[in-house]
């Protein structure tokens, strides 16, 4: 099957979004990979931030975790970074979900949305987001994803 996995990222969800972008550009010397997509509320629902050209973190307010991700835990305690890693055909995607899935832990399954993705607590608690994109750009985002 040969490199299966085209790239994997880190994302994160913190309260303050929009400081913790400006922090990490300046800690880390990185730069806006596009325009930031903010809700409605004026609040950060993604932003990409990168070096060089290659995506170093995305970022989105705590207040845009799936709520079905969050339900289990107590009361100020909430998974604050997600993994996404980006197959190249969904058989891989398929194989690596069914090595990590823990049956009864949240996931939205694996569903084909325009691409194939799912999202799900593995069995250490870690949060995953897996995608094959059909149509990517560079740093395998898919092309029209909504800023």
């Amino acid at each position: 099957m040969g490199n299966f996995i085209s790239k994997i990222c880190s994302h994160i969800y913190v309260a303050g979004a929009l400081e913790a972008v400006k922090l990490y550009k300046e800690a880390f010397r990185l730069e806006d990979r596009d325009a930031p997509w903010i809700d409605d509320d004026g609040v950060l629902v993604y932003q990409e931030l990168g070096r060089n050209g290659e995506l170093f973190i995305s970022v989105s307010e705590d207040k845009h975790l799936f709520a079905e991700f969050i339900k289990d835990y107590p009361d100020g305690v909430r998974p604050s970074m997600l993994f996404i890693v980006y197959f190249e055909n969904e058989d891989d995607l398929r194989r690596a979900y069914g090595l990590l899935y823990k049956e009864g832990n949240s996931s939205t399954g694996v569903r084909p949305d325009g691409d194939t993705i799912c999202a799900f607590i593995d069995t250490f608690g870690v949060y995953w987001h897996f995608q094959v994109p059909k149509d990517r750009n560079a740093s395998f985002v898919p092309k029209g994803f909504p800023r």
